[in-house]
């Protein structure tokens, strides 16, 4: 029998998450966008899927390989910089591109899970 060796990475995809600001009510401009992480990763469904005719949302979740503590410090104005409900999160699997919300995140065995919501109809 011929062996074909079989490449599945621990983390395949290209992952970035987003925090957009915006300026103060005083002030002139527009969004203002703070790159949270971006790098390796794997993101996947959790198998939920809600909805009506109109809308339907999959529930997600991301594996990133940073440990829980090893996230950066908070910015000066006290701003954390680990992932928040609010925030985008931008996966590349292959040809195919996911934007979703982030809900929340946690810890996991030296790693990190982000868990989000997919809109289905969002960008259609």
């Amino acid at each position: 029998m011929r062996k074909e060796k079989v490449e599945n990475p621990r983390y395949p995809h290209m992952i970035r998450i987003i925090r957009r600001t915006a300026p103060d009510r005083y002030s002139e401009g527009e969004f203002q966008e703070m790159v949270i992480y971006e790098g390796k990763g794997r993101s996947y469904t959790d198998t939920t899927t809600t909805g009506d005719a109109k809308v339907d949302t999959n529930k997600r979740k991301a594996s990133i390989p940073v440990r829980y503590d090893e996230w950066p410090a908070a910015l000066e104005d006290g701003t954390p910089r680990i992932p928040m409900s609010g925030d985008l999160l931008y996966v590349t699997k292959g040809s195919i591109d996911e934007q979703w919300e982030v809900k929340d995140f946690e810890p996991d065995n030296n790693r990190t899970v982000v868990y989000g919501e997919l809109n289905r109809n969002l960008n259609m």
